[in-house]
């Protein structure tokens, strides 16, 4: 739990400090579900059967926010971030489902995924300063509209 405590510390400093809208609002999304999973898991402790509600809400919060982030920014790590993060849903629809996952293995497969997050945020962030560095400012976001400029209007 420390050192997974200092390794998120670490990453947070780093993407807040080197990176893009999108890694920083990608890091702030795992710190706010970081918070909340805290939360949840003050107020219970996980059963050995059953589904964690709160935990499973907020795996499935972070999913949804960083799909979201990943389908507006203009960087492709935003994708495999997201991915990473529905992987632990399987384990909840599976818990839910009432399929024989052994508690061990339920804990380890949910937050096996959060490590490998940090690592993809941290080298999303590291690469957007490469490039700044090799080709100037990027655009953080997708164009909103992105055929509109394409297309002419005739009346």
């Amino acid at each position: 739990m420390i050192a997974f405590a200092a390794a998120f510390l670490a990453c947070l400093v780093y993407v807040f400090a080197t990176g893009g809208k999108p890694e920083r609002l990608a890091m702030l999304a795992q710190s706010v579900a970081l918070l909340l999973s805290l939360v949840a898991i003050s107020f219970r402790v996980i059963p050995s059967k059953g589904l964690p509600v709160g935990l499973a809400l907020v795996d499935l919060a972070l999913a949804v926010a960083l799909s979201l982030l990943a389908l507006r920014a203009n960087r492709y790590w935003t994708i495999v971030l997201a991915g990473m993060q529905v992987a632990p849903l399987f384990a909840h629809a599976a818990r839910l489902l009432a399929f024989p996952l052994p508690a061990a293995g339920y804990v380890i497969f949910v937050q096996l995924w959060a490590w490998p997050m940090l690592a993809v945020t941290a080298a999303g962030a590291r690469n957007h300063r490469a490039r700044v560095r090799k080709f100037g400012e990027e655009q953080d976001w997708k164009p909103f509209w992105p055929h509109l400029n394409q297309v002419e209007f005739t009346v």
